[in-house]
């Protein structure tokens, strides 16, 4: 049985070779892929930081 496709964007971009390497032993260690742990980090920092870039956009 095949897994359902989820609605995705493609999204390339260049990483830090230290960050990428770290990011390379993380996922191997965990048994991750990339594409989830960035997605959980990019999706952790919006929501910790989307309020407080609302209210300084507000005083622009």
């Amino acid at each position: 049985m095949s897994r359902e496709k989820k609605d995705a964007k493609n999204f390339a971009c260049k990483f830090d070779r230290e960050i990428f390497e770290k990011l390379e032993e993380f996922c191997e260690l965990s048994g991750q892929n990339k594409t989830a742990v960035v997605e959980r980090a990019v999706e952790k920092y919006i929501e910790e930081n989307l309020e407080m870039i609302k209210e300084v956009a507000k005083k622009l």
